[in-house]
This record gives structure tokens, sequence and C-alpha cells, in this order.
């Protein structure tokens, strides 16, 4: 009697065995199932934040090289402006020079000086005007170069606060599918072995 409740219980037990070793099975392949679809999702996600980082820094990048061109564009001016004050005095110079060697006194000293500083006033007014345009026009590049790369900046950080609250929200979503997923499983194979019971 004894030998025969021990053989019942190793028979439930072996019995018990398989189902358990099944359940584990199929429950695990659909939990690697919804694990590979969270991972395929989420090297989506980082790829897609690494493609914005990359924008934003090859924005930066091209905002920069724009800045500093300018900026050597107008060292260039300024160097050339120079060159041509210098090569003026030299021949403002020369020309005093060639005068004072014909002794021509038609011009008086003063009046000479004078015309000089009038010729220097001109000009000067006439380069601030002809710079005024060239100026606001760097300025407004500028701002709108700032302006563009802090809408970037904006767009981007937007885009992914609101992804992040879809994520929440999805989820929760692929939770509860995947419960309903494993629930669909384990009533499929309750199902089928109460209709291989009643056969």
């Amino acid at each position: 009697m004894a030998q025969k409740k021990i053989e019942t219980v190793l028979a439930a037990d072996e019995s018990m065995i398989p189902a358990a070793k099944e359940s584990i099975a199929t429950g695990s392949f659909v939990n690697t199932f919804w694990d590979q679809f969270e991972q395929s999702r989420e090297r989506a996600l980082k790829l897609r934040e690494n493609r914005e980082d990359a924008y934003i820094n090859a924005l930066r990048e091209f905002i920069k090289f724009n800045k500093q061109y300018r900026k050597s564009i107008g060292k260039l001016y300024e160097q050339t402006k120079k060159t041509n004050k210098d090569m003026i005095t030299e021949l403002m110079h020369q020309f005093n020079a060639g005068k004072d060697e014909l002794k021509d006194e038609a011009i008086p000293s003063n009046d000479r000086e004078e015309l000089k500083i009038q010729l220097k006033e001109v000009s000067g007014q006439l380069e601030k005007l002809a710079l005024t345009p060239l100026k606001s026009i760097i300025n407004m590049v500028d701002q709108l170069e700032d302006n563009i790369e802090k809408n970037a900046e904006s767009n981007v950080a937007y885009a992914r606060g609101r992804r992040n609250a879809w994520f929440r929200v999805r989820k929760e979503y692929v939770k509860l599918a995947r419960n309903t997923h494993l629930n669909l499983v384990n009533r499929g194979k309750s199902g089928l072995k109460e209709l291989v019971k009643t056969q």
C-alpha cells in the first residue's frame, strides 16, 4: 500500500513537471517577444535622440563658422582700411614735400592743414555712412542665427518632452498587452488541457 502511494505521488510529480516546464517555456516566449519589442523601441529612441543631438551640434558649428568668417572679413576690412590710410598719408607727405620744393605759396600752410583735417572728417563720415547698412545687416544675421539655434534647441526639447510623456503611456499599454498575452496563452493551454482530458 505504501508502495502504491509512493508510485502515485511520483507519477503525479512527473506529470506536474512537464506542465510546469511547458508553462515556463510558453511564458518565456511571450516575455522574450515583449522584451525584444521594448529593446527595439529603446534603440530606435536612442538613435532618434542621437540624430537630434547631431543636428543641434552641426547647427552650432555652422553658426560658429559663420561668425568667425564674418569676424575675419571685418578684420580684413580693418587691415585694408589701415593700409589705405597709410598709403594716403605717405602720398600726402610726398605731395607736401613736392610743394615745399617748388616753394609755391599760393595756398597758405594753415589752409592746407585745415583742408587736410576737413578731408579726413569728410572721408570718415562717408565711411560711417557706407558701413552702417553693412553693420546692421551683420547684426541682423547674427540675431537670426542665434534665434535659429534657440528655436532648434527648444523644438528638440519640446519633442523629447512630448515623446517622454507618450513613452510612459505606451509603457503602460505594453505592460497591459504583455499581461493580456500571457493570460491568453495560459487560458489557451488550460482550455486545450481540458479538451484533451474530456476526450
